[in-house]
């Protein structure tokens, strides 16, 4: 999505901050304005900018709206322009010297990490964007369907939809770019640069699971499987299967288990945070942790996959903290590479492979985003899932 980041030149710091969140999405950004021409062709090109974009985000300060501030001028050709408008407010200037077109819509306040937030809601905004763009499309194949049947066929094949395997799970796209992994506590923190992936949206269910034991009919459930009244808890993660029995899984849904910088760079994006939703401490609004490990595991512990919208990562991820600790792809290794800059697959080979995100009985501080866990391969417990990552093609 083109986006244009309109602020007040004493604002830069944090325009910048929401600019390289925005720009690790994926998004193209107008924001520096150092190298532009001065004069007529500075204004010129800011105007260009702004007509071709489709998301206008003002940061609302009170010198943004100062009267004289470029940044009204600005406002003002998104308007004559009708560019869908997302006001931030950095701070919360008098009520009544706000401009009434960024009144008429929802202003946007955070009480955490201002950057994480607004790339999270720009991701929503590019997913809506997306929606109707697909239902215009599909408007017009039905309108070329009249005409002739043989044509929608045809625009069937021609279709590019992302493949996210033969287990219908949604998935999300995690652009490529870098990040910072690590936290110098639980791993190393180095800079990694990343290929794009798809990521399952939620961990896997028992549901698809169960549908992976019926395709494969030689293969014993995982320790725990409901017997009863299984479709009533379908929408839970499957927990006690082991590395090997998860790998499987993703190789017959035509996918594969996430490395471990894939799955943290889907938790933390590219701010550092400590949390998929921030830095705040975990809630029970946020995740699902620290219950009673006595509780039942499918009926009283884990809870359904997507319950915790609050806790979502900026790229639209859910419970990548709490809930289902998940197994990654590498091997565990104390001693990680700084040199392995780009794509790192962890060592080749091990005893232990690695464990991420907590689960649902775990304290606050082994649900972070940066903590390592480990087991070996055919360990079991009721409290480790698993999803599945696929390549851009």
């Amino acid at each position: 999505m083109r986006i244009f980041l309109s602020y007040a030149s004493e604002d830069r710091e944090a325009a910048k901050t929401i600019y390289l969140a925005l720009r690790d999405q994926g998004h193209k950004v107008f924001f520096d304005r150092t190298d532009l021409p001065a004069g007529d062709e500075f204004h010129n090109r800011i105007r260009q900018a702004i007509v071709k974009s489709h998301l206008f985000i003002f940061l609302l300060t009170a010198k943004a709206i100062d009267a004289g501030s470029y940044s009204l001028s600005e406002l003002e050709v998104a308007e004559k322009s009708h560019i869908q408008l997302f006001p931030v407010a950095l701070s919360e200037p008098d009520f009544t010297a706000i401009p009434a077109s960024l009144k008429a819509v929802t202003i946007y306040r955070s009480d955490g990490n201002i950057a994480a937030g607004v790339a999270a809601e720009v991701s929503r905004i590019a997913a809506e964007l997306r929606r109707k763009r697909l239902k215009q499309w599909a408007v017009g194949l039905a309108l070329i369907a009249t005409v002739s049947g043989g044509l929608i066929y045809g625009a069937r094949a021609r279709r590019n939809d992302p493949s996210i395997g033969k287990d219908g799970a949604p998935a999300v796209l995690i652009p490529a770019g870098n990040f910072i992994m690590g936290d110098d506590e639980n791993s190393p923190r180095r800079e990694i640069f990343l290929d794009a992936f798809y990521l399952d949206k939620f961990e896997v269910t028992l549901a698809r699971y169960g549908s992976f034991l019926k395709a494969n009919g030689n293969l014993q459930p995982p320790d725990g499987w409901p017997e009863n009244n299984s479709s009533v808890i379908a929408d839970r993660p499957v927990v006690g299967v082991n590395w090997q029995d998860a790998a499987a899984y993703c190789r017959w849904a035509g996918k594969r288990l996430p490395t471990e910088a894939e799955w943290e760079k889907a938790a933390r994006s590219s701010d550092g945070r400590k949390y998929p939703w921030g830095n705040d401490e975990p809630s029970a609004d946020r995740a699902r942790f620290g219950a009673s490990y006595g509780d039942s595991v499918y009926r009283d512990g884990i809870a359904p996959v997507g319950k915790y919208p609050k806790g979502m990562s900026p790229f639209g991820v859910y419970d990548l903290a709490g809930n289902a600790a998940e197994w990654v792809n590498d091997w565990y290794s104390e001693g990680l590479s700084s040199a392995e800059a780009r794509n790192p697959k962890g060592p080749e080979t091990g005893t232990a492979k690695v464990v991420r995100g907590g689960g649902w009985f775990d304290p606050p501080g082994r649900i972070m985003a940066t903590k390592r866990m480990y087991a070996g391969p055919t360990h079991r417990d009721d409290a480790t899932g698993f999803r599945c990552a696929a390549d851009v093609k």
